[in-house]
């Protein structure tokens, strides 16, 4: 049985997550308009302008229409009666890029935080798969390919065009040669573990690229912008004489963390936060004297201490025997890999004993100490107090 307009756009709306919006009379338009502008900047909302757009909608036409704040919709007639597919947004917008944006368009009384709220509300999707969903609502309908133009419309204020060009042709060679000295500048702090100086160096190369994008950034391309972090680190780490199964371990955590990422700004914390480990790694090597046998099982314990480790299992993974490991380890640090591995487990325990209400038991598993009774020992041997007594002690 044929579907008609409305169920055709109800279906739409539940398989994608975007609106799909009939807009066949004034009620219909004055509650698009009320629900989705939240400044007065968007003027395109006003009831009177909205009507007017509509009305000049030819059909076959769709108009691509962007926003001051980089939010787009999609207009279209579909037997003769506009239709709207968004709001949507084609990229995530960070922090920063809210705060750019708000600057370059002399916007004063909305926030960041307020306007990357209100972006995050709007699903992410290529435009190109929309305009695929308007072209099959037509063919639903039985109006087969008639959606064959587009046009598109970009509500942005001049101030913002003007910015947003490149620069002058000739400034270009020297901002490149500018990007490949603090390129260097950033391996040598890390080869340092300088922390502080190498995250203003990642900073400085941060903002030495805005100019070459526009405002905005999709998760895939601030992915690969992640790997090449990564790599960069690891090569200014292998130079300071991380050994590679730090290096590995060290990177393998990072990428994980990137892909999980559910916004540019968690990758923007990812990567300082990898900045101040491999820092903190080589500071180890360096002002501790540490091998890279010792240094390789600190980090196994520090990254896999939820897990079950035997000495046997931790001497296997760095090809020693257990005798030759506990002998370096203990010679280097004072103690033996066991009790280095209680220790950071109990420090994990307090810290989540003090910052959660997860139960004793729960602590304990995921500490990598499944006996909870075996647990309240090591840790009263390690705090002088049981967990539920730290927990009162020291919670806030």
């Amino acid at each position: 049985m044929a579907m008609d307009l409305d169920s055709c756009c109800r279906l739409a709306q539940d398989i994608l997550g975007v609106g799909v919006t009939p807009l066949a009379d004034p009620l219909q338009q004055a509650a698009f308009c009320t629900k989705n502008q939240f400044h007065p900047s968007q003027t395109y909302l006003r009831p009177q302008q909205f009507d007017r757009m509509l009305k000049e909608l030819p059909t076959g036409e769709i108009l691509s229409l962007t926003d001051p704040f980089r939010i787009r919709y999609l207009f279209f007639r579909l037997q003769g009666l506009p239709v709207a597919i968004g709001p949507f947004c084609t990229e995530f917008f960070s922090l920063h890029d809210c705060q750019t944006l708000l600057r370059q368009a002399d916007l004063r009384d909305m926030t960041a935080q307020d306007l990357q709220i209100r972006r995050g509300i709007c699903p992410v999707h290529p435009e190109s798969e929309l305009m695929h969903l308007a072209r099959s609502l037509a063919r639903a309908l039985g109006l087969g390919g008639t959606l064959n133009h587009l046009r598109r419309v970009e509500l942005e204020s001049s101030k913002h065009r003007e910015e947003s060009e490149l620069p002058p042709q000739q400034l270009y060679a020297e901002q490149i040669s500018q990007r490949y000295q603090t390129e260097l500048q950033f391996m040598d702090c890390i080869r340092r573990g300088d922390t502080n100086a190498a995250l203003h160096a990642w900073r400085q190369l941060h903002q030495a690229v805005a100019y070459t994008k526009k405002l905005g950034q999709t998760m895939d391309a601030a992915r690969v912008s992640a790997a090449v972090n990564r790599t960069t680190i690891r090569l200014a780490a292998a130079d300071a004489g991380i050994p590679a199964t730090v290096n590995d371990l060290l990177s393998g955590e990072s990428n994980r963390i990137i892909l999980n990422a559910k916004t540019i700004d968690e990758m923007t914390a990812e990567h300082e936060r990898v900045i101040r480990v491999y820092c903190q790694a080589i500071r180890q090597r360096r002002d501790q004297h540490y091998s890279s046998l010792v240094l390789s099982a600190i980090y196994q314990m520090q990254y896999h201490y939820a897990e079950s480790m035997t000495l046997r299992e931790l001497a296997e993974q760095l090809s020693v025997s257990p005798v030759w490991l506990t002998s370096q380890f203990h010679k280097e640090t004072g103690k033996t890999p066991i009790a280095y591995l209680t220790e950071v487990r109990m420090q994990q325990a307090a810290r989540l004993l003090i910052e959660s209400r997860l139960p004793v038991g729960q602590v304990a598993a995921s500490v990598g100490v499944p006996d909870a009774n075996y647990f309240i020992k090591l840790f009263k041997r390690t705090y002088g107090e049981t967990p539920l007594r730290y927990r009162k002690n020291h919670s806030l």
